[in-house]
C-alpha cells in the first residue's frame, strides 16, 4: 500500500489527524487516542448509558446508596472487586483524590513515634504534586513534601525511579532528628508512581515495591500508589490489578489517560478509608450534583480499554495493554535497527517498560519542527503535536539533547504498521 492510501485508510478508520494544503489527510503517530468531536462524545454517552443499564442520575455522589440501586456504586464495587480492595470512591479529578488520599493518612496513628502525625509525606522528585498542582499539598492541605531525588550525582540523565534504598535512605536521615527528648513528626505517607511517567514509563522493581510496602509497615507509614497510568504498570509488570494493588493502603486510578475518558479518577482503600474520603469529597466541593457524565465516560472507558470487552462504546475491538506494550517494544527495536535514529536521539528508558516511553533529540527544536513538517507532507503522518524544547538547566540538554516528546501508545496509533513508523523515522533522520 502506497504511503498516501495508508494516509487515508488509518485516518478514516481513527480521525485522529489534520489537513495539509490540498486536502491530504495527516495522521498523527503520536496520539493514542482516537479523535471524537465533542458532539460525537455526547452520543456515545448516550449509548454507553443505554449498553450499561443507567436509567437514572446520581445525586450528590449517590453517599446513602447501595450498588443494586446506584449505578455509581456499582461502577465503584466492581472496580474495587478487581483491585483487591474493600471499597473505592469516585471523583472527579485525580489532584482531588490525591489530596483526599494525603489528609486521610496525615490523620492516622504512627506508631514509631506515638502522637498524631501532621504535615508531611515522601515522594519522587517528579512526583505530578510536586510538578503539576500549584502546592496545592501546602497550599491546600497545609503539608509538606520530603522529595526522594533519585537523579545520579555524576551526570544526572537518564534518572533512574524510585528503589527501595532511596527509600531507606530518605526514612534513614529522617529519623537521624528523633531524640528520646523530643517528638519527631515524621512522614505519614509514602507515594509511588506507577510508572513514573515523567521518567519515561520507568518501573520501580517489583520486588522492591514488595520491600518498601514492608518498610512502611515496620516504620508506620501509609503506603499509598499513584495509579494513574496503573494498567500501564499492569501489563509492564505481567501482573494483575489486583497482585498491583495489594502492596498498598490506598490506590488512586485515573481514567482518562490510558482509558480515554472525558475526566474522572478513583480512590481505593479499605471500608475506613473511603467512608472517610466521601467525607473529604464533600469538604472539596466533588461530590457535583451529579457526576453522571463523567462517571459515564470512565465506566465505558474502563470496560472497553481495561477490560476490553467490544460492546461498550464506539471504538469496537480493543488493544489490550499487553498488546500495547508489546507495539511499542516492536516498533522501537525497528527503528534502532532500520533507521539512524541513534545517531539523532535516544529512548528513555532504553527499552519500554510499559507502553510508553520518551524520545530525546538531538536536533535543535526548530529543525526537529521542520523536518517533522517536511515528513509529514511527503508521507501524509505527523510524528509528533506536543514537543517540548530542553532548557538548558537539564541534564538531558548536557547530554546533547535539545528537544523531546512523549510517545504511548493506544488504540489509534497502536494499530498503524510497524512499517509506517519505520519510514516516517528514517525521512526524519535524513533531514
Amino acid at each position: 500500500m502506497s504511503s498516501a492510501s495508508m494516509t487515508s485508510a488509518f485516518a478514516a478508520k481513527h480521525q485522529n489527524g489534520g489537513k495539509l494544503k490540498d486536502d491530504r489527510i495527516i495522521v498523527d503517530l503520536q496520539s493514542p487516542h482516537r479523535v471524537l468531536s465533542p458532539a460525537e462524545t455526547m452520543r456515545s454517552l448516550a449509548t454507553s448509558c443505554e449498553e450499561l443499564g443507567i436509567d437514572s442520575f446520581d445525586i450528590y455522589g449517590d453517599f446513602a446508596a447501595d450498588a443494586n440501586s446506584s449505578y455509581i456504586r456499582k461502577f465503584e464495587a466492581e472496580v474495587a472487586t478487581k483491585f483487591g480492595k474493600d471499597d473505592a470512591v469516585f471523583m472527579p479529578s485525580g489532584v482531588m483524590a490525591q489530596n483526599i488520599a494525603l489528609l486521610i493518612h496525615d490523620g492516622r496513628e504512627n506508631s514509631k513515634y506515638n502522637a498524631a502525625v501532621g504535615g508531611r509525606f515522601m515522594c519522587h522528585h517528579t512526583s505530578h504534586l510536586l510538578l503539576w498542582e500549584e502546592s496545592s499539598y501546602s497550599k491546600l492541605v497545609g503539608m509538606d513534601a520530603i522529595e526522594i531525588d533519585t537523579r545520579p550525582t555524576d551526570a544526572g540523565f537518564p534518572v533512574p525511579p524510585m528503589r527501595f534504598q532511596d527509600v531507606v535512605n530518605a526514612i534513614k536521615k529522617e529519623n537521624q532528628g528523633t531524640s528520646s527528648s523530643s517528638v519527631k513528626l515524621g512522614p505519614s505517607s509514602l507515594f509511588l508512581e506507577l510508572p513514573h511517567r515523567e521518567l519515561g514509563g520507568k518501573l520501580t522493581p517489583w520486588e522492591e515495591v514488595l520491600s518498601i510496602s514492608e518498610l512502611c509497615k515496620k516504620e508506620g507509614i501509609k503506603f499509598h500508589c499513584d495509579g494513574a497510568r496503573i494498567f500501564e504498570a499492569s501489563a509492564g509488570y505481567g501482573k494483575s490489578l489486583k497482585e498491583l494493588a495489594d502492596p498498598f493502603d490506598s490506590v488512586y486510578i485515573s481514567f482518562y489517560k490510558g482509558l480515554g475518558s472525558i475526566s474522572g479518577a478513583m480512590l481505593m482503600g479499605s471500608t475506613e478509608f473511603c467512608d472517610e474520603a466521601r467525607i473529604w469529597l464533600r469538604r472539596f466541593g466533588g461530590n457535583l450534583y451529579s457526576l453522571l457524565p463523567y462517571a459515564v465516560s470512565c465506566w465505558a472507558g474502563y470496560n472497553r480499554h481495561a477490560l476490553c470487552t467490544d460492546t461498550i462504546g464506539p471504538h469496537g475491538n480493543s488493544l489490550t495493554f499487553e498488546q500495547k506494550f508489546e507495539k511499542l517494544q516492536e516498533v522501537t527495536k525497528k527503528i534502532e535497527s532500520e533507521t539512524d535514529f541513534s545517531r539523532i536521539g535516544s529512548f528513555d528508558p532504553a527499552r519500554p517498560q510499559t507502553n510508553m516511553i520518551h524520545v530525546y533529540i538531538k536536533k535543535p527544536y526548530a529543525n526537529c519542527i521542520e523536518a517533522r513538517d517536511k515528513v509529514a507532507k511527503s508521507t501524509g503522518f505527523n510524528m509528533f503535536t506536543r514537543l517540548k524544547e530542553i532548557p538548558e538547566s537539564d541534564a538531558a540538554f548536557e547530554a546533547g539533547f535539545r528537544a523531546k516528546f512523549e510517545w504511548t501508545i493506544g488504540e489509534a496509533n497502536g494499530s498503524i504498521n510497524d512499517e509506517v513508523f519505520v519510514q516516517v523515522w528514517k525521512e526524519f533522520c535524513s533531514s
